[in-house]
């Protein structure tokens, strides 16, 4: 599994919180017979799978360029959904798929799981409320398969190592002070910053 990183600021630091939050989620005894990966991943031998995708995604990107000058950087609020999708070769109401993906929704609201991921820089926006049955064959048997969906919230940033140049800074400070018979006189200071945006 991929190592995560202290604070999540791309995609593959995203994967890795997110299937490790998912397998955090999930009781010891049913992780123990269950293989998390993404669905675009090879699948680990296990009695169950929890197979993880991104769905679909919406960015606020923000570019420091723009009001701030200096080597840009690019920065995206994003929100991902993802889906788990629960599968299991049993049909017993205690060890199906809908079991199993009531593991996962359940497990997602422990107080450990969302702490871990704030301090990676990753927030559930919306936890999951309902369960789709997307039943499945396999082997020439039924299988059962159960999905959710749960939206998160990261910022992922790109640093360009592009120079977009300072913004022109003018500084003016000033100084009153008695002058002759005149009633006082103001001196002003003027420090104007304008470098060349090519150095």
């Amino acid at each position: 599994m991929a190592t995560v990183p202290s604070i999540v600021t791309d995609w593959l630091g995203f994967r890795a919180a997110v299937l490790a939050a998912v397998g955090a989620a999930m009781p010891p005894a049913v992780l123990a017979v269950t293989g998390v990966c993404w669905a675009d991943a090879p699948r680990p031998f296990a009695q169950h799978h929890v197979l993880l995708s991104v769905v679909s995604g919406v960015f606020d990107d923000r570019d420091s360029a723009l009001s701030e000058g200096g080597p840009q950087m690019l920065e995206s609020m994003s929100v991902i959904t993802v889906q788990l999708l629960a599968e299991s070769p049993f049909d017993s109401g205690d060890f199906d798929a809908l079991w199993l993906i009531e593991q996962c929704r359940l497990g997602l609201r422990k107080i450990s799981v969302i702490e871990t991921l704030s301090a990676l820089g990753i927030v559930i926006a919306v936890f999951p409320r309902s369960t789709l049955n997307v039943g499945g064959v396999a082997d020439a048997h039924a299988l059962s398969r159960h999905a959710i969906e749960v939206t998160f919230c990261a910022t992922f940033a790109l640093l360009t190592a592009e120079d977009a140049g300072l913004v022109e800074r003018v500084v003016a400070t000033g100084a009153l002070s008695p002058g002759g018979n005149a009633p006082g006189s103001i001196a002003v200071a003027l420090d104007v910053t304008d470098p060349d945006p090519e150095l």
